[in-house]
């Protein structure tokens, strides 16, 4: 027997048979049961040597990627076949050793059986589908699908395959189907698709062969066999990962330079496997199915494959599951965001930038708020490798951080309901994945991927503007120039106003930008009505700023709704978002303390608006938002997603035309959320709109005087 052969036999008996409900029965002749496995086996360790060495070696610095590996040079077309699945062949039964569909199998009784209990304890009478042996060619992936308005509970339905290598027949093993791992079904991508099983890499065999129970005897309309060639390398190269997150750049806007991406300089910067480097022919996506959400936590999946695979097949199993995804589910593109192998390569998954939002279509009715990396392996039957989980600590500590969320939360808003910022599928499904033994390393890999953020939380720094920590609004007085700050109380009323010692004789805009340059004092940004030009005055601690520092050379004079958002690229310094007049939504990535700006690039389309406020953390999703103002006074709210920009613009209240400044300056009255500050034109009178997370209360007054001023931030 061929040596690929071979493994995979014992692949499919082991790797594939965790969960198998029981024995779906073979003829009385040669009966055969399920290996049901009740004890797990030992980590699996690389094939060969050399890999085992790289699996342990790789752990270092780079999430298991410090060595090369075999990967394709070249985009490789997978070839999809579908085989209809209409009842019991003859040829089936054949192949099972001659019996009648009558023949019972261990234990069992004919006829006995009915409903949801002939999926417990079935007999050969009891299938409704077992297909004839069907060839497979290459290293095989199988699935089965059917129609897409046909509902199947997943506890009303058990699959099974089995394979043939050289005359050999293995065990069966049961083929996953989880009705909750799919795109959501309000979206364009979960409206073409089809529901059916998770895919199965059964490898270099001669035969396939399937058969299934339902619980009300009926084979679901449309019931097929998707058989995957994944297609071979023409040209496959030893070669580093692609992307190397440490140097990783992003343009939303393709016309505009990159802006660089960084997490913060102590946390991991996993490196990468692309989708070129598995050979993903991007012509099989529906590229006009890409979107983007945000990330408010992560999902820990596996793929149920079997556990035996090498380096080399890796890229091969890769194009199975984008090619079942895509042409047999109908999916727009790979389900997962991230894949990892046992030996701790990550692999990017679906298309559209491994540090942005993309939306997935791994874990029905939680894709838009986060993203999931599935283990290549089945972890029911398989304890993960240690290469394995620092890969998922690195890559979750990495891309948590991006979107300001901490690795250690346990109480993220996740699109409906508070979970941990990590968590694994079956949390919030009926499923058994990740497989019991990942599942059991969750707060393992909560650990390490906490212990790679460090300190970093991926937010701006809770600032104490100018020597307060009371939220404080720097304005300037009309006549002199100079700039004032206004305290507040803890009770949410004027507490008094002091000078800073500082003239803003040229601005015509004033920001409160936060702890910009980080040394945990606030500070304030001005924009120069001559050249544009914008400058940094330091807070320090005695309550005064200091002198101006250039923070651009080129002229913000045509960027309108300018304003201090807090970090909101996720790099661990806060920004600037504006709209060019005419033209789109832009964030400009501050630099800190080494001043400047990296490249701007579109966060949102062009809004039509009188003013607009960073809200900081309003949506508590760990990344800052935005309040705008249109020119009707109505306020609609636009939550940050990190890089991938603002979105989902929300309606939360109307302010009034006689009101001239539109400020937040923090939680003014100590109830947890972001609060406005307006003027009322005519008088001066300061007022606080209470926040509440969703909109905003009955005024209160804040404090009078304040006509003197004449700009404020």
């Amino acid at each position: 027997m061929r040596e690929t052969k071979s493994r995979f036999v014992l692949l499919c008996q082991q790797g594939l048979a965790c969960a198998v409900v029981t024995a779906l029965v073979a003829p009385a002749a040669n009966l055969v049961s399920l290996d049901i496995v009740d004890t797990p086996p030992a980590t699996p360790s690389p094939a060969g040597s050399s890999a085992g060495s790289s699996a342990g070696s790789a752990v270092g610095s780079s999430g298991g990627t410090d060595s090369t590996s075999v990967v394709s040079t070249s985009p490789v077309r997978p070839t999809v076949s579908s085989v209809p699945l209409g009842g019991v062949t003859k040829a089936g039964l054949r192949a099972l050793g001659g019996g009648s569909t009558s023949d019972p199998a261990p234990g069992t009784t004919p006829g006995t059986t009915s409903g949801t209990a002939r999926l417990a304890s079935a007999t050969v009478e009891d299938l409704t589908v077992l297909s004839a042996p069907e060839p497979v060619d290459g290293l095989a992936t199988v699935g089965v699908t059917w129609d897409h308005d046909v509902r199947v509970p997943e506890q009303d339905i058990s699959i099974a395959v089995r394979t043939r290598s050289d005359g050999v027949w293995s065990t069966w093993t049961k083929v996953p189907y989880h009705d909750d791992e799919a795109p959501d079904p309000d979206s364009k991508e979960g409206r073409g698709s089809e529901p059916g099983t998770d895919p199965v890499y059964v490898g270099s065999v001669d035969d396939v062969q399937v058969r299934a129970v339902t619980a009300d005897g009926r084979v679901p309309r449309g019931m097929q066999l998707a058989l995957v060639d994944p297609g071979a390398e023409k040209a496959a190269e030893p070669e580093h990962p692609a992307i190397d997150t440490g140097s990783l750049r992003l343009s939303a806007d393709e016309t505009e330079p990159a802006a660089a991406l960084s997490a913060s300089g102590a946390t991991a910067k996993p490196q990468i496997y692309s989708r070129a480097q598995w050979g993903a022919d991007e012509r099989m996506r529906d590229a006009g199915s890409l979107h983007y959400g945000e990330v408010h936590g992560g999902f820990v999946h596996h793929t149920v494959n079997a556990n035996g695979y090498t380096r080399k097949q890796v890229p091969a199993i890769l194009r199975g599951i984008y090619a079942y995804h895509t042409q047999s589910r109908g999916w727009s593109d790979i389900g997962y965001n991230f894949l990892v192998d046992r030996f701790g390569r990550i692999w990017e998954g679906r298309y559209g930038g491994v540090g942005r939002p993309v939306v997935g279509a791994h874990t029905l009715g939680y894709n838009d708020d986060a993203f999931a990396m599935s283990a290549i392996g089945n972890y029911d039957t398989a304890r993960p490798s240690a290469a394995m989980l620092d890969a998922y600590g690195r890559l979750f500590a990495w891309k948590l951080s991006l979107h300001g969320v901490r690795a250690s939360s346990m109480r993220q808003w996740i699109t409906k309901r508070y979970l941990p910022a990590i968590e694994g599928h079956r949390d919030v499904g009926q499923t058994a994945c990740p497989g019991k033994y990942l599942y059991a390393k969750i707060p393992t890999i909560r650990t390490l991927a906490t212990r790679y953020q460090r300190a970093f939380t991926g937010r701006a720094r809770a600032a104490t503007v100018a020597g307060t920590t009371n939220p404080v609004i720097v304005a300037r007085d009309r006549t002199t120039r100079q700039a004032y700050l206004i305290r507040s109380s803890r009770a949410g009323r004027l507490a008094r106003i002091t000078a800073t010692g500082a003239y803003l004789r040229k601005a015509d805009l004033v920001l409160g930008a936060g702890d910009w340059d980080q040394d945990g004092t606030g500070d304030v940004i001005t924009r120069s009505g001559a050249t544009g030009r914008l400058y940094l005055y330091r807070g320090t601690k005695a309550g005064r700023l200091s002198a101006p520092v250039a923070l651009s050379t080129a002229s913000f004079h045509r960027v309108r709704l300018l304003t201090a958002v807090g970090d909101l690229t996720g790099d661990g310094h806060p920004d600037l978002v504006g709209q060019p007049i005419g033209k789109a939504m832009r964030v400009y990535p501050g630099r800190g303390a080494a001043g400047g700006f990296r490249a701007s690039y579109v966060v949102h389309s062009y809004l039509r608006a009188a003013g607009q406020v960073g809200l900081g953390l309003w949506n508590s999703d760990g990344s800052p938002d935005t309040l705008v103002r249109r020119r009707d006074g109505v306020l609609v709210s636009y939550a940050g997603n990190g890089p991938g920009g603002l979105v989902s613009g929300t309606r939360v209240g109307e302010l009034s035309s006689g009101y001239d400044w539109f400020l937040s300056p923090g939680d003014l009255v100590a109830d947890g959320h972001r609060d406005l500050v307006v003027r009322t034109r005519s008088t001066g009178r300061l007022w606080v709109l209470p926040g509440t997370g969703k909109g905003f209360g009955a005024r209160q007054a804040f404090g009078t005087g304040a006509l003197r001023f004449d700009l404020a931030g």
